[in-house]
């Protein structure tokens, strides 16, 4: 495997990663809002990717859509992009239910997709390409299946029970269309971050390790090295607006090419006819 195509596999699990910690219940607003978040990824302190989330949070329900290209000398090289999404309600009692969830992205001109839904408990893969077994896996089974949620969602249900001074902890089983795993959330102290070159945000975080307990569904062999070993990622979530969800505003985990961080570099908020927005000219 090229180093090109395995740096696109790290920001690639990043961006799955964050797609999935960008929301928190519409009750925490005090209205609807909008929310647009940017990122920039740093692999070995080289710009390879920037990272877009649009986020419209609604009284019973939320819908995510996420953005990533290449960039720098690799996005011009090797071109690829990815898009995700992930739709769901906010069910009375505090829970959240998956609805749909899926991405595409495009490498070198070769497409590969999921597109999920959720129907009586179960997660259902509604297409994809490649098959699982073309890309040296196999199938999880319905048993596995049920009762487990999409990356978003679950990640999600891990917010609703923190408040502003709570710990992150949590075990949620997960499938995203072709693993099957648990997401294993800890905590990991707290911070107070001040705006750097990398990003305009300063202020109080709660810090979470994440990492998956694997299941089914993995690669049967695979000669990139990615999943060898234990893949651990530490976030800071911290709110960008007052009354506003907590976001990721610095991820980091390490690759075989170095540190993979992720800065929050923007973000705007659409309440109503207010508009608010964080940035470098701040």
């Amino acid at each position: 495997m090229s180093i090109y195509r395995r740096l696109r596999v790290e920001v690639a699990a990043f961006a799955a990663l964050a797609v999935t910690l960008c929301t928190e219940p519409a009750g925490a607003l005090a209205r609807d809002a909008d929310v647009g978040l940017y990122y920039k990824v740093l692999v070995g302190g080289f710009h390879v990717g920037d990272l877009h989330f649009d986020i419209v949070l609604r009284p019973r329900k939320f819908d995510v859509e996420a953005n990533i290209r290449s960039t720098g000398m690799i996005g011009r090289i090797f071109p690829w992009s990815m898009k995700a999404y992930s739709n769901g309600e906010f069910a009375y009692g505090g829970g959240v239910n998956p609805v749909a969830a899926g991405q595409t992205n495009n490498w070198r001109g070769k497409e590969r997709f999921i597109d999920l839904s959720f129907e009586n408990g179960i997660a259902r893969v509604k297409r994809i390409q490649p098959p699982p077994e073309a890309d040296d896996r196999d199938r999880v089974s319905e048993d596995l299946r049920t009762g487990a949620l999409d990356l978003t969602t679950a990640i999600m249900t891990i917010i609703t029970r923190m408040d502003s001074r709570a710990e992150c902890a949590a075990q949620i089983p997960v499938f995203d269309g072709r693993r099957r795993f648990d997401l294993v959330v800890e905590p990991d102290g707290s911070d107070t971050l001040k705006p750097n070159r990398y990003s305009p945000f300063g202020g109080e975080t709660i810090n979470c390790v994440v990492w998956m307990d694997k299941k089914a569904g993995f690669k049967k062999k695979d000669p990139s090295g990615w999943n060898d070993g234990e893949r651990k990622a530490r976030v800071w979530m911290g709110r960008a607006f007052d009354y506003s969800p907590p976001v990721p505003v610095r991820l980091t985990f390490d690759t075989p090419f170095g540190a993979l961080i992720a800065h929050l570099n923007r973000a705007t908020i659409v309440s109503g006819e207010n508009r608010r927005e964080l940035s470098q000219a701040d």
